[in-house]
């Protein structure tokens, strides 16, 4: 199937998840690595010679991707740094407090790891800072596979550091075994604090 290429200016983190892990569809790329504007759905049936099922697929794809674009746009009415105070609405572990105290404790201990390695002790206080935040966007609200994901495009669609971004992106690294850890200082000191 495929989609209309006004899509594309989604980031291809988002619209890979949308069809890889809500509609179970395989995302197509260009010889240069960048997403396509088509997808492969795998049926269990002898064909489909009017095509209904593409159009049924593309469809469902064009509401999902209608949703993420929504998403984006209002998320960005809002600055990772003024949800930080929001951060103090949501509850990370009854006895821990929210994620704002846990935020606070993060920076702490970022900084601590900071002074040892010597990293770029700005950089490292604005992820640990942000970090969490997109856990408040309707985005993540939706696609919670794309927590960390997410606050690093934001914080990259909003200005901050590319430092600070890839930080953020990152601090999940990582989520197993075979996964590679964060791919800068910064990131490696925000995901372990």
């Amino acid at each position: 199937g495929s989609f209309d290429a006004s899509y594309l200016e989604l980031p291809k983190e988002i619209l890979s998840t949308v069809m890889r892990h809500h509609q179970r569809y395989f995302s197509v790329t260009t010889k240069d690595g960048s997403l396509a504007p088509e997808f492969v759905a795998v049926t269990n049936t002898d064909g489909d010679p009017d095509g209904l099922i593409r159009q049924g697929n593309e469809r469902v794809l064009r509401a999902r991707f209608n949703d993420a674009r929504f998403f984006w746009q209002v998320d960005q009415q809002k600055k990772l740094i003024d949800r930080v105070a929001d951060l103090a609405k949501v509850t990370f572990q009854a006895k821990l407090g929210t994620y704002k105290d846990k935020t606070d404790r993060v920076q702490k201990l970022a900084a601590d790891i900071t002074a040892k390695l010597g990293a770029d002790t700005k950089a490292v206080d604005r992820a640990s800072l942000l970090a969490k935040c997109d856990l408040t966007t309707d985005m993540v609200k939706e696609f919670t596979e794309l927590q960390g994901v997410v606050g690093g495009l934001y914080a990259r669609a909003q200005g901050e550091g590319e430092d600070v971004a890839l930080a953020i992106y990152d601090h999940y690294r990582p989520v197993n075994m075979d996964d590679a850890i964060p791919r800068t200082l910064e990131g490696q000191i925000v995901a372990i604090a």
